[in-house]
């Protein structure tokens, strides 16, 4: 079995820069926190587990000690908050989303209607919420969201009507090309000012472009990082839109041999969390195979 692995995969600069800080900023007697997890990596969370480092998701959990903000950042009520709490706090926010969070704040600051290309669920997209004291709209869908859009600007009686769109950092950029088109076609006449902030990522959109060029050369793709990783979950999603034979694992004894029957060549590639030892090993086990 051949194995060709994708030009640009693994760890992101934002995230080799969160695992550092968190390495240098030493032990607390008082104990270590995550806010969320540090990174979306399932082996990267188990070896902080067997450190003896708790994942909370509220800073009530830490009582005293030294809790740090993941690479997907937080609200600024969480920086209030620890101080108030008196706890050491480590920031490790990947400085590409900082500059999404201060984007979205001057936005705010200067009444703008803040929009948020991205999933309202995930860590780092509440977190720009916040920055904006909980005004912005998140949708990943132009029709959903115009509705809602229509209703809060409406309500301001703002002339004229100011939307600022931002992204969250991980999407798939044609798929935030596609929710402004549509956006653009559906505002009414009335919304005299639409502005675009493309926030996604460039470690994000050169392993979407590294992953879509490989796909064009390989029988079965293998996508390798955790299912809760936004940024690994899309490669995934590009691999299947390129019509290629698809499996998302985040760990190498997922592997099966059934799924490289009838296939020449494999292609390898990984969220911007997944360790690099990991995807050596599935490497490894897919030459055995």
């Amino acid at each position: 079995m051949q194995v060709k692995l994708a030009r640009e995969m693994g760890f992101c600069f934002g995230v080799r820069r969160t695992l550092k800080q968190f390495d240098e900023m030493g032990e607390d007697p008082n104990g270590v926190y995550t806010l969320g997890t540090l990174v979306h990596n399932p082996q990267v969370v188990e070896d902080l587990r067997r450190r003896g480092v708790h994942v909370i998701g509220d800073l009530a959990a830490a009582s005293g000690g030294t809790v740090t903000i993941t690479a997907h950042g937080a609200s600024p009520k969480s920086y209030e908050e620890a101080e108030r709490r008196g706890l050491r706090l480590v920031d490790t926010t990947c400085p590409l989303v900082t500059k999404v969070q201060k984007i979205a704040r001057d936005l705010y600051e200067a009444g703008h209607q803040v929009v948020v290309f991205g999933d309202a669920n995930h860590q780092e997209v509440r977190g720009i919420v916040g920055w904006t004291e909980e005004t912005a709209l998140v949708s990943l869908d132009a029709k959903d969201l115009l509705p809602r859009l229509i209703e809060k600007t409406r309500s301001k009686k703002r002339v004229p009507k100011r939307i600022s769109v931002v992204s969250q950092t991980t999407q798939p950029a044609y798929r935030f090309k596609k929710f402004i088109a549509e956006l653009v076609t559906l505002l009414p006449d009335d919304f005299r000012e639409l502005q675009v902030h493309n926030t996604i990522c460039d470690p994000t959109l050169d392993r979407q472009s590294a992953v879509i060029d490989l796909a064009q050369e390989v029988d079965v793709m293998i996508v390798v990082g955790g299912h809760e990783s936004a940024n690994t979950r899309h490669l995934a999603e590009l691999c299947v839109e390129e019509g290629v034979d698809t499996h998302h694992i985040e760990w190498p004894e997922e592997l099966r041999p059934e799924w490289f029957e009838g296939h020449q060549v494999a292609g390898v590639t990984a969220g911007a969390s997944t360790p690099d030892e990991v995807i050596d090993e599935v490497v490894r086990r897919i030459e055995a195979i």
